[in-house]
């Protein structure tokens, strides 16, 4: 028997209670007792509970309500999955911390993948809104926690809780587990001994900063390591050849031309041209076919920059080809569409110096460059690959486009596609439309000396240029804007 007795009052409920009859102890006990149940019948049921809940891990994967990665799927004796937590509602959605601090080991990519779920959290996916996301899908394979949540981190909604749960504290976080991979850096760069094994662990713990780096909009500290890395990799000399470590090669191709990009500077390291796919030829469109009769001569440069434009012509027509046949799961191949993409984003901003005095790009071929670089922008930003804004970009190319060079090709129809395509791309890629005021005023005042009364007109002129159905709704946006900056400029 328990011995810890509660003192119970017996009252009649079907008759008279005799409080009268009570002495005043007991009368003030008969009242407690009844306000106090009656407060808690009173009282609301909370909105969003606190739960305590035991977890029971099973040993079968089927078990787990969580959908696996098509990497996950393969066998890996080094990852015991009974140790990881079903995230059910509503434990993840009232407990996501205690979830990264009891379960997340502190592996080298921990610190992209909490800010990772911080931004997943904050911002749904939307086509409209993928500046602040940056999926980098090596990190899925290297980290087991990432892995094995990877559906439902990036699952719609499934991390809406994430940033009401203190952001401040979950980029503390981060922040610290990317202190930590930076000091097993410094302590393994200290020892005299480097063998093989953990080289490789070290070129991997610098990438997972950068990736941390990119994902937190930091990119100058992105740079620096970028610098660090390929210094590192320069004092190795012969005792650590690249060549025996592809995917090590792949995800450093990777993060150099992503923050290659972000500044638009020239890539630390060489393109891997023996690991990308060999995308089938296609020939040069129309409008730059005659761009480079008339140009060639003049501007040695742009040989380089039309040479780009061909393989942009044929990742196009693969993409419209791809999403006939699969639709928007494309946007979900992001290994697939780097290879393709990354490589020619690499040429583009591999460039001599802008110091070399041989090295004078005219407007017309850097307007050609940065063109190409917005499209390749606005593709990676379709499958979550660019983290950052290119409004800078636009801003650049908008200023190339109303140099004088340009009025002496805009006579010819042909080179009107290419002044168009590159006008478009600014206004689909421009963010702040007020940071880029002149672009509103620039496709009407085409169109009005073209003779052009609807957007069909331009679009038919434009799409003579590397163009996928897959921009078309971000296109018919801009046709808005135009429209309404054009009926102003009448009235």
């Amino acid at each position: 028997m328990n011995s810890k007795q509660t003192p119970l009052l017996f009252v009649h409920n079907a008759g008279p209670t005799h409080v009268h009859d009570r002495d005043h102890k007991t009368k003030t006990k008969i009242r407690q007792h009844v306000m106090l149940d009656i407060g808690r019948k009173r009282r609301k049921r909370l909105r969003n509970p606190q739960l305590e809940m035991v977890f029971q891990f099973s040993g079968n994967d089927n078990a787990t309500p969580v959908a696996q990665s098509e990497s996950s799927r393969h066998n890996d004796d080094s990852i015991d999955r009974r140790h990881m937590p079903a995230l059910v509602y509503p434990f993840w959605h009232q407990h996501p911390l205690d979830v990264l601090e009891s379960h997340w080991g502190r592996d080298m990519f921990s610190a992209y993948g909490i800010m990772l779920m911080l931004n997943e959290g904050r911002n749904p996916v939307s086509t409209d809104r993928s500046t602040e996301r940056f999926i980098f899908p090596f990190a899925f394979q290297k980290s087991p926690f990432l892995r094995h949540y990877a559906q439902l981190i990036i699952r719609p909604g499934q991390l809406a809780g994430v940033p009401h749960e203190k952001p401040t504290r979950l980029k503390m976080m981060a922040l610290e587990r990317s202190m930590d991979a930076i000091s097993c850096v410094e302590t393994a760069l200290a020892g005299t001994n480097l063998e093989n094994p953990s080289t490789e662990l070290v070129i991997l713990a610098i990438i997972a900063v950068i990736s941390f780096n990119l994902i937190s909009s930091d990119r100058d500290q992105a740079l620096l390591h970028i610098w660090g890395l390929e210094s590192l990799i320069a004092a190795l000399g012969d005792s650590f050849t690249l060549r025996d470590h592809d995917e090590i090669r792949l995800m450093i191709f990777w993060v150099d031309v992503t923050t290659s990009l972000l500044h638009d500077s020239i890539p630390r390291f060489p393109l891997p041209s023996d690991l990308v796919p060999v995308v089938p030829p296609v020939e040069l469109p129309l409008p730059l076919r005659t761009l480079m009769i008339l140009r060639s001569k003049a501007d040695k440069n742009i040989s380089h920059v039309l040479s780009c434009m061909m393989d942009l012509n044929a990742i196009a027509s693969l993409i419209e080809s791809e999403l006939t046949v699969r639709g928007d799961v494309l946007w979900g191949e992001s290994v697939l569409l780097g290879l393709w993409l990354n490589p020619v984003a690499h040429r583009l901003l591999d460039r001599p110096p802008v110091t070399d005095i041989s090295y004078r790009p005219s407007p017309i071929s850097e307007a050609l460059r940065q063109g190409a670089l917005l499209w390749v922008i606005w593709i990676q930003r379709r499958y979550h690959a660019y983290p950052g804004s290119p409004t800078a970009i636009v801003q650049k190319l908008l200023s190339l486009l109303t140099q004088p060079d340009w009025s002496d090709v805009l006579t010819d129809t042909d080179l009107m596609s290419v002044h168009l395509w590159l006008l478009v791309l600014c206004g689909i890629n421009c963010d702040v439309p007020a940071a880029s005021p002149n672009l509103a005023g620039m496709i009407p005042l085409r169109m009005r000396q073209m003779g052009w009364d609807n957007w069909s007109e331009v679009m038919m002129y434009v799409r003579q240029m590397p163009w996928t159905h897959a921009i078309d709704v971000a296109a018919t946006q801009l046709a808005e804007r135009v429209e309404r900056t054009n009926l102003l400029s009448i009235n």
